[in-house]
């Protein structure tokens, strides 16, 4: 599980596991060890009353994890960022919980409880954010060491002989989704990447050097049936196919090979399948005319 969200279809499914995982979690902790008093509690149907702090911190999460997306696009500082997220999450968490006590239990609002619940919020989340924050830095840590290969291509053919021998990179094409009108039309030289997801397929396409995502209801194996024959978009994982005009960097480790787009923070993974046939083409494939 990643820390930081993007700005994709995987992280909007990540943003709902999340917040099943963070409730579910809530929900253990209250009904185990009844902290914070509620052991005390002798009101009738106090199981079913806690039962209503999971589902609002469900929603809270909810509504957080989008408006974390959101502020991808503000392009914050990763410092910012490591002080804006959490705190977003705590006290968004909080005010619902809070909420749900005053409606559920209390009857009336007080501030003082208002900041009694950022510190109950903080001292339940603190063991689930912790967890992940660990297991990402031990997932960095166990990465294989990794050999950064620039990609060096052989002598460059002219744009003359890339127009003559392959697909126009500049030629629109028309890809079609499964759903009735469902359809894009775009330049081969402007699809950056493309991602599969279930029976979704995601472009990453550059428009005035800005990335910008499609979705197309399609398989991965179905669009690429659409493309025309001899482009510079090649299959690398069962997940990707990738722009291979557009890749500066290649890392290589025993697992695969991860390439580094250029002028884009973008990093395409490449599966031990297709790790030779991918190494041959970047040497084949030229610059962008």
């Amino acid at each position: 599980m990643t820390l930081w969200l993007k700005d994709d279809l995987a992280s909007r499914k990540l943003v709902v596991y999340r917040a099943i995982l963070f409730s579910i979690v809530t929900l253990f902790i209250l009904f185990v060890f009844q902290p914070f008093g509620t052991t005390n509690d002798t009101e009738p149907y106090k199981l079913l009353r806690l039962s209503g702090y999971g589902l609002v911190t469900f929603c809270a999460l909810l509504l957080s994890g989008f408006i974390e997306i959101f502020l991808i696009r503000l392009n914050l500082s990763n410092k910012l960022r490591i002080i804006v997220t959490p705190s977003l999450y705590i006290l968004i968490t909080a005010l619902f919980n809070h909420g749900y006590f005053v409606v559920a239990m209390l009857g009336a609002w007080h501030w003082q409880n208002q900041i009694l619940f950022i510190v109950y919020t903080l001292a339940v989340g603190l063991f689930p954010i912790s967890f992940i924050f660990v297991v990402n830095r031990h997932a960095k840590h166990m990465v294989l060491t990794t050999e950064i290969i620039p990609v060096v291509k052989t002598k460059q053919p002219s744009c003359e002989e890339v127009e003559k021998n392959n697909v126009p990179p500049h030629r629109l094409i028309t890809l079609i989704g499964d759903n009735k009108g469902d359809k894009l039309i775009i330049a081969l030289s402007d699809i950056l990447f493309i991602k599969s997801a279930d029976n979704y397929c995601e472009l990453a396409t550059i428009e005035n050097d800005v990335v910008s995502h499609k979705l197309l209801r399609i398989t991965l194996t179905g669009l690429l049936k659409q493309l025309p024959q001899n482009t510079f978009l090649y299959r690398c994982h069962r997940s990707y196919a990738v722009n291979l005009q557009l890749v500066a960097v290649s890392k290589g480790n025993a697992g695969g090979l991860q390439l580094s787009m250029s002028s884009f923070d973008f990093t395409i993974p490449v599966s031990r399948t297709y790790v030779d046939a991918i190494k041959q083409a970047l040497l084949l494939t030229p610059d962008v005319c």
